[in-house]
């Protein structure tokens, strides 16, 4: 019985063109959304940054002008104790901040790895086909 719809090399490889180009398409997509997500953290560590910088700077200057106030006036301590007291305190709290952005920026991703895994198994598969095919 012969096939009543014979498919010729030149529709098998069109529709492999097709598919290709459609499967680098969806590659292209999965890897603008992971930049996208990579980007976002970015963004948000840099924001933390900033804010964690002004904290600190303010936490410094207020601490600084109150606590200074505050234990020269109740204690025997003199002047440059009480800064350094003040400061000590103001520095742990902008550590504190900033331990949490390093933390967050180590988990930051600069490459699409997802995406490059899924190409390098495509091209894996696809190899395999072409290569079980032709034995």
């Amino acid at each position: 019985m012969d096939n009543p719809h014979p498919i010729s090399i030149g529709v098998l490889v069109s529709g492999l063109m097709s598919d290709l180009r459609c499967l680098l398409r969806q590659e292209m997509e999965l890897a603008r959304h992971e930049l996208q997500h990579e980007r976002h953290k970015l963004s948000s560590i840099v924001i933390q940054s900033g804010i964690s910088l002004l904290l600190g700077v303010m936490a410094t200057l207020f601490l600084l002008m109150m606590g200074v106030h505050l234990l020269l006036t109740y204690t025997n301590l003199p002047l440059w104790a009480c800064y350094g007291i003040v400061g000590f305190t103001s520095a742990v709290g902008t550590g504190g901040l900033m331990f949490r952005v390093v933390k967050v920026g180590a988990s930051l991703r600069y490459w699409p790895f997802r995406t490059f895994h899924s190409l390098k198994e495509d091209v894996r598969w696809i190899t395999e086909r072409v290569l079980s095919n032709r034995a």
